[in-house]
């Protein structure tokens, strides 16, 4: 864990994944913080590190999506522009 892992608070974790989780599945999930390090996530307990490497693995799913978007539209575009030649 980083020094910037360390300074989060439970709220602020749960609602990154959350937010990370409903970007990638569609819904949100249900998330809440147990005690010390431990969260329910979807009526499992998790370690606090296992959330946040879940987060960060979240995003980045994420982004590749929003990448895989972007150029499925940006193809779309050319081929439209193509047509109309």
């Amino acid at each position: 864990m980083n020094q910037a892992d360390a300074t989060l608070s439970p709220q602020l974790i749960v609602e990154s994944y959350q937010r990370a989780y409903k970007q990638v599945h569609g819904r949100t999930p249900t998330v809440l913080h147990q005690f010390g390090e431990w969260y329910q996530v979807n009526n499992e307990i998790v370690p606090r590190s296992t959330l946040l490497a879940e987060v960060a693995r979240l995003r980045s799913i994420a982004q590749k999506q929003r990448l895989q978007s972007t150029d499925k539209s940006l193809v779309n575009r050319l081929i439209a522009k193509l047509r109309g030649i």
